[in-house]
Parts: C-alpha cells; sequence; structure tokens
C-alpha cells in the first residue's frame, strides 16, 4: 500500500497568486486524490476562481512539511510550499480543475477509484492551487490536499 501524507497551506487569494504547490522527486510519482479549500475570513459574499494546474518549475515559497497520515512512515519524497512571493512557471493549458466558490463555501474534491491526479517523477514538476480571478474583496483562503507516493 501506498504512504499517504497531508499538506496545507495559506494565502490571501488575489488574482495570479499560488496558494499552494505540491512539487515532485525524480524518485516518486505523487498522486493527489483529496483536496479542501476554504475561507478563515469573516463571512462576506465574495467569490473567486482557482484552478490546479501542472507547473515544470515550483518558483520560490514557503516551505511545508508533508505530514505522514501514518505516523510510522517515512519523511515524504515529494515537497510542497505555500504563499508564493515568485509563482511557479505554469504549463500552458495544462489545467487538472478549475472551479469557482463563494467564500461562504468549502470546495472538497475526491478522485474517483483510479482518477487520481498524478504528477511525473521529475524534478521542480507538480502542481499548484492557482487562483485566477476574484470578484469582491481578497480573503485569506486554506487549502489541504492528501496525496500519496
Amino acid at each position: 500500500m501506498a504512504r499517504r501524507y497531508a499538506i496545507d497551506g495559506q494565502d490571501t487569494n488575489t488574482a495570479t497568486t499560488t496558494i499552494l504547490g505540491l512539487t515532485s522527486a525524480t524518485t516518486v510519482r505523487p498522486r493527489i486524490y483529496d483536496m479542501v479549500v476554504g475561507s478563515d475570513a469573516t463571512p462576506a459574499d465574495n467569490a473567486a476562481e482557482y484552478v490546479l494546474q501542472r507547473y515544470t518549475a515550483a518558483g520560490t515559497s514557503t516551505a511545508v512539511t508533508p505530514q505522514g497520515l501514518d505516523p510510522g512512515d517515512p519523511a515524504a519524497l515529494a515537497s510542497a510550499g505555500e504563499a508564493h512571493s515568485a509563482e511557479p512557471t505554469y504549463t500552458a493549458n495544462a489545467i487538472l480543475l478549475q472551479w469557482a466558490q463563494n467564500q461562504r463555501a468549502t470546495f472538497r474534491w475526491v478522485a474517483a477509484p483510479m482518477g487520481e491526479i498524478v504528477l511525473p517523477a521529475t524534478a521542480a514538476n507538480g502542481v499548484g492551487v492557482q487562483v485566477i480571478g476574484i470578484a469582491g474583496s481578497a480573503v485569506n483562503t486554506n487549502v489541504t490536499i492528501h496525496y500519496e507516493e
């Protein structure tokens, strides 16, 4: 059975901002199977549009340490980052998920069996949750991703 890990991150959902990224390594092909996106800001009627998109360079971010869902598992081989100060280099038209949500709502995506999102076993390649547009005010957004290696 594969080892399973969780990563989480947060940032203000301004347009073209990456909230959380998961970056692969040459020795592993991470598979995303669950993702939750929401806001902890004071409730208001603000909306935003998000994408989960592939990238070929991770950019600059605050490191996030993947947490094993089984405490007996070794440290993860993939890496993660939140609150990017330099955006990843996104692959044009490599959008894996796209959704819009109101700030008052929480979005959850769960993979159908065998429908996990697979990252390549290539250094610095990965996926990011990026804001592509907002309506209303920008607010703090939280993302949690569960994946396996």
